[in-house]
């Protein structure tokens, strides 16, 4: 493995002692093999403490003016992780058992000393520096790795118990990590590994207030100790958040359903359209050849009238599905535009769907006092949607209320947005109504095309997809908020261009 941190091979030896022959005799002992500072003084051995960290050894005497050396030691063990040699020419023993039970030198060395002795003392006090300082570095890097991971990481050994974790979870079951729901599942992954040695989910959990996520959880048997069996091996686990990628590989496979069923549609409703008009025409020259008494003169129109109108719905509903081919093509975007103004000119467009409601619908118009607010979009599509929602509302409400159209300025990241727009707020276009509601199962379908919860004849289910090709192919998301008997609220986010 290679070294994370440079470390000196060789050794980096302080001598202090306060008699300059001694400092000479020491130097030429170990000139050969280290690289060497000498001090004649404690305090200036202080001072080249700090300004040389690389320093992996201290030799020093006991008996200095100022200072002794065990309380040089002392001091200086505050400013360097250097392991300590004290030396000592007197039967000093009270020093060096003090300076051992401090922890503050490794050996000591009685003068005179045997030269052999004292090389074997610093290189393996420089060895111990080293193998130190390299375990505070993985310690260091370890412990920044796991604060700043974007996901949480579980160590745990054969029995489950926590070992390490960037969540609180040290020294209890690792189960205690998870929320409630994903027990079993840890519990069958952890088997898994014992089996296989690696093992990883995909999962949707559910909060106490009914908001979901998605969690990968990604689980393998660590090769240490080496040679124990998995059964009895530590295992790593590691929990990532990824609900923002799943709704938008989501979105990203609707949209090319979508796409792709537009341009079917569009092809299958040319080629209805021009068997219609064929149709139509055939009848019209049928109809002015209608021949018998007035009886059955009258049947045979009334046979021809029902067909015409056959004719009629089936072209409505080939304008149905060419809008829902475009829907998904940008096309002509214009220039950007101010919302507000827009929705206070539709108005009257969006109150007259609710014209002669039974009983009676209200229409509130919410627009916010700050502006503007400038959206690049498809106008004729955005009043196609609107309005769309609006008569869904409407439909919803067979004992009458009130339907709301709101304008606002929401916190909501686009991740198509174009660069000129704003990348962390976007517009939110809401529709509410206070009708019955959807169940969440009905929920999960309601941008399918063809999916309709109306009656036989009364939609096609082109509606909410056409508008969610529509606001997909213009770098926005839909947001829909149900629930049975407490209304709807539908969301088209928009992105809104700097100002």
């Amino acid at each position: 493995m290679n070294e994370p941190y440079s470390i000196e091979a060789q050794p980096c030896v302080l001598l202090v002692d306060d008699e300059e022959e001694i400092l000479v005799a020491l130097g030429d002992l170990l000139e050969e093999s280290c690289t060497l500072l000498k001090a004649s003084d404690p305090c200036s051995a202080l001072a080249l403490l700090e300004a040389h960290p690389e320093v992996s050894v201290i030799i020093s005497d006991q008996r200095m003016p100022g200072m002794t050396g065990d309380q040089f030691l002392t001091r200086a063990s505050a400013l360097s992780d250097a392991r300590s040699i004290l030396m000592t020419g007197y039967a000093d023993l009270d020093a060096v058992v003090a300076a051992l039970n401090h922890g503050k030198i490794v050996a000591y060395v009685h003068k005179p000393w045997d030269a052999d002795h004292v090389l074997c003392l610093v290189h393996e006090a420089h060895r111990t520096w080293q193998a130190q300082r390299a375990l505070k570095v993985e310690q260091a890097l370890l412990h920044g790795l796991m604060k700043s991971l974007p996901f949480g990481l579980v160590f745990s050994d054969a029995q489950g118990r926590c070992i390490r974790s960037n969540r609180t979870c040290q020294g209890e079951d690792e189960s205690g990590h998870y929320a409630p729901s994903l027990k079993p599942v840890i519990a069958r992954l952890r088997e898994k590994v014992w089996r296989e040695g690696q093992a990883e989910e995909l999962l949707e959990v559910t909060d106490e207030e009914g908001q979901s996520s998605w969690h990968e959880i990604v689980r393998m048997a660590l090769k240490w100790p080496e040679g124990v069996p998995l059964s009895g091996a530590w295992q790593v686990s590691m929990d990532r958040d990824v609900t923002r990628r799943v709704l938008l590989e989501n979105r990203l496979n609707r949209g090319e359903r979508l796409e792709a069923l537009g341009r079917l549609a569009g092809g299958v409703a040319h080629d209805f359209n021009n068997l219609l008009t064929i149709l139509g025409n055939c009848l019209e020259a049928l109809s002015g050849r209608v021949q018998g008494d007035g009886q059955a003169r009258a049947m045979q129109q009334k046979w021809i009238d029902r067909a015409m109108e056959t004719v009629d719905r089936g072209e409505g509903l080939t304008r149905r599905l060419l809008q829902f081919g475009r829907a998904g093509k940008g096309g002509r975007t214009g220039e950007p535009f101010d919302i507000g103004p827009f929705l206070k000119e539709r108005a009257s467009l969006f109150r007259q769907g609710f014209y002669g409601a039974v009983p009676a619908i209200r229409f509130v118009l919410e627009l916010p006092d700050e502006g503007p607010f400038l959206v690049l979009t498809c106008l004729e599509q955005l009043e196609m949607a609107l309005l769309n929602l609006c008569v869904n509302a409407r439909d919803a409400m067979p004992h009458g209320g009130t339907v709301t159209l709101a304008a606002r300025r929401v916190a909501h990241a686009l991740p198509a947005a174009p660069p000129d727009c704003e990348q962390e707020q976007a517009l939110a276009l809401e529709v509410r109504d206070e009708g019955e509601g959807m169940s969440e199962e009905v929920q999960k379908h309601i941008f399918e095309p063809f999916f309709t919860t109306k009656q036989p004849g009364k939609g096609t289910g082109l509606g909410l997809a056409g508008i969610y090709s529509f606001v997909l192919a213009h770098h926005g998301d839909v947001a829909v908020e149900s629930a049975p008997g407490q209304g709807t609220v539908m969301r088209l986010l928009l992105p809104l261009l700097r100002g």
